[in-house]
């Protein structure tokens, strides 16, 4: 039991961070590439402070990892972490119904409208 509980907070954690848009723009970004702080702002037309608020939310759930290289912070996606998620709604059947090349369509387009915002 306790187990489940501790997964059930991590999922809890992971699904609460993809909740918001701006979020999940920074994610599909970084799954593509690892960017520095800065050219995620300047990529997502966010301000530097609102830019970390997201990447500290991202990064406490564990689906994107830090590193500092020299005075920069590189971000990269944590791909394990965003697998687990994925076998938990493949484990209910959801993922049954997805459709990968509509997901991958609708990331793009939601990276561009946020960048054109």
């Amino acid at each position: 039991m306790q187990i489940k509980k501790i997964e059930n907070e991590h999922l809890d954690k992971i699904f609460f961070s993809l909740s918001d848009k701006h979020r999940r723009c920074i994610l599909s970004m970084l799954v593509y590439e690892d960017l520095k702080v800065s050219d995620i702002a300047m990529k997502s037309n966010l301000s530097l402070a609102s830019t970390s608020k997201h990447l500290r939310v991202l990064h406490n759930c564990g689906l994107i990892i830090k590193k500092k290289k020299g005075r920069e912070r590189i971000c990269q996606a944590n791909l394990n972490r965003i697998s687990e998620a994925s076998i938990w709604l493949s484990s209910i059947g959801l993922l049954d119904l997805l459709d990968i090349e509509k997901l991958e369509v609708f990331l793009e387009e939601e990276t561009l409208i946020l960048k054109h915002n």
